[in-house]
């Protein structure tokens, strides 16, 4: 009895032990590529996951190890779904004849980064410059959404065309992806929808679907969102329909990771359109009585929490944060209105990311890069109201743009 009790006692004080030991030291990366070297660069902070702060010294992040070169004007970034691996979208220097770039890293267990290369997609009479990068859940293909413009490369032979630097229409480019390392791309150019007098579209943002193998561009001169199937192969195909009307200049997409719903965020109308994804990919509005819902100005990218519980809009010219809540079955967004359901960011921000904290309450952390404000914002995310509670803004490096929690 009385060695029973002690094996015990000797167990509650090793595992008291290893709480505190592994609670004390719970530790990842957050990750940030900013604009403001030529070539860009990304380099890695450690974010303490027990209280959500990023290393710091009088206001200031603190980088761990050295920063990674990628291309010119670094934006967007992502991981694969083993974040095992990280793509960014290097838009490049088009009025400087110059196309941009997908970078390629490969993540080590100590939270450094090694290179993969970078990746253009060559064109001999236009520049291709990516602008949204998604990836399907297996992570087979890498979807890039290329802004493109007239620039003619050194011995083409190109038909009249537009001053160098002048917009052109846009592409989506599919890249098979193998341990990270991107095949060679095929690009498909977006079509003009009809009845538009323009001749440029414009793609500003790209989502694939929680269901279903579709893929979804956002056109933002056109004010329509472009929907594609893909096969085995990666080979593009319209869903019926084709184009999709939503608000003016749109410029994210998202589909959630649960349920066949699609959201756009549009810019120049400061909402949100909720669609229903058919089975053959072609949208519908939501089943709900409310299919357009209001958000911040100039919103410019959306999240929702890894069961999409939440969604969260970023809004660049309102320098804030929405959040709302999904309706699983309808796919319905309410704006959360309890305190925190809108929170202010550092100016200008233009991307965020989600890290859940560890904990067995479902909190998570989120963390936005502020390109006018050259500013990391930090904030608690309460796993059950979905409340953004704020942490002290930290100085970054100029121009971060694309962020990453590991």
């Amino acid at each position: 009895m009385k060695s029973g009790w002690l094996r015990c006692a000797l167990v509650v004080c090793g595992l008291m032990f290893w709480v505190s030991c592994g609670g004390s030291s719970r530790s990842t990366f957050l990750y940030l590529a900013s604009q403001g070297a030529n070539p860009g660069e990304i380099t890695a902070y450690r974010l303490d996951l027990n209280h959500g702060t990023l290393n710091s010294s009088n206001g200031a992040l603190v980088q761990n190890g050295k920063s990674f070169a990628t291309g010119v004007q670094p934006g967007p970034m992502i991981f694969d779904p083993t974040n095992n691996f990280a793509f960014v979208a290097d838009f490049g220097n088009p009025l400087g004849n110059q196309g941009g770039d997908i970078a390629a890293f490969s993540v080590n267990k100590d939270g450094t980064l090694s290179s993969l290369g970078l990746t253009a997609t060559p064109m001999s009479c236009v520049t291709l410059n990516p602008v949204a990068l998604s990836m399907d859940s297996k992570g087979q293909f890498l979807f890039v959404a290329n802004q493109a413009f007239y620039n003619v490369s050194g011995g083409a032979t190109c038909p009249t065309q537009p001053a160098n630097g002048t917009p052109a229409p846009g592409f989506i480019t599919v890249f098979p992806v193998s341990s990270g390392k991107l095949g060679a791309g095929t690009s498909t150019p977006l079509p003009v929808p009809p009845g538009t007098t323009t001749t440029v579209p414009t793609p500003s943002a790209v989502a694939v679907s929680n269901l279903g193998s579709f893929v979804y561009v956002t056109d933002s001169t056109n004010a329509v969102v472009d929907g594609f199937a893909y096969d085995a192969n990666g080979t593009l195909s319209f869903v019926p329909g084709q184009f999709f009307t939503v608000g003016n200049t749109p410029k994210a997409v998202l589909s959630p990771p649960a349920g066949a719903f699609l959201y756009v965020a549009n810019s120049g109308t400061n909402d949100i359109y909720e669609f229903a994804i058919n089975t053959d990919g072609s949208l519908v509005p939501i089943s709900a009585t409310t299919t357009i819902i209001g958000t911040g100005l100039g919103p410019t990218a959306m999240l929702t929490d890894p069961t999409a519980k939440y969604l969260y809009a970023l809004a660049n010219n309102g320098s804030q944060i929405t959040g709302y809540t999904v309706n699983h079955v309808t796919g319905a967004l309410t704006a959360i209105t309890v305190n925190g359901g809108t929170v202010s960011t550092g100016a200008n921000p233009v991307a965020f990311t989600i890290r859940s904290d560890g904990s067995t309450r479902g909190d998570f952390w989120v963390f936005t890069s502020n390109f006018g404000a050259n500013s990391v914002s930090s904030y608690l995310l309460n796993g059950a109201t979905g409340t953004l509670s704020p942490l002290p803004q930290l100085t970054a490096p100029v121009g971060p743009f694309g962020i990453l929690a590991h």
